[in-house]
């Protein structure tokens, strides 16, 4: 678990980097007190831990077969994974192309941006609408669920574990 957690947080601090320095450091650069500041550290630090405890807590309570599909799975989920990548990818070709443009022609428009633009602009404003208080709810039953699954999970998997020791005893005798 210490070898997963610690390569995991290596992995994940170049793309977790941006984001907390954006958001962190931003809070004590714009005047905000210092309890703000350290709320959103919290907050952020809290995010990682749940993800990161989420994923730990699913591997260590796996059972074989879900291994077993996930590992059958894979060259499925690595294409995709790769298919995103290179859309994301692309896109950030696309914006950079954009924004030397912009550059040089300030009235420059792009409709790609302008639709990128457009969806973020909805889900911010959906997120908005929903507010703070329906947000945490929903990452509390996120959480409760993924609880509850890895429970189950392992429960299971000890009944499975203690019926086939039974068997095995008595086949024995």
């Amino acid at each position: 678990m210490v070898a997963f957690g610690s390569s995991y947080a290596i992995a994940s601090l170049g793309c977790s980097i941006g984001p907390f320095l954006a958001v962190v450091v931003s809070a004590f650069r714009t005047g905000s007190s210092p309890a703000t500041g350290i709320a959103l550290f919290v907050t952020y630090a809290a995010g990682m831990v749940l993800v990161v405890g989420i994923v730990a807590l699913a591997v260590a309570l796996a059972d074989v077969s879900l291994v077993r599909a996930l590992r059958r799975a894979g060259p499925v989920i690595n294409r995709l994974g790769g298919a995103l990548l290179v859309v994301a990818g692309l896109y950030v070709a696309w914006y950079g192309w954009f924004e030397i443009r912009v550059f040089n022609n300030a009235g420059t428009t792009d409709p790609v941006i302008d639709a990128a633009a457009r969806i973020q602009t909805a889900l911010s404003g959906w997120l908005s609408n929903l507010g703070p208080s329906a947000v945490v709810i929903a990452f509390a039953v996120l959480l409760a669920a993924a609880i509850t699954t890895a429970v189950l999970v392992g429960l299971k998997r000890a009944e499975t574990t203690g019926v086939s020791r039974d068997r095995d005893m008595h086949e024995s005798r």
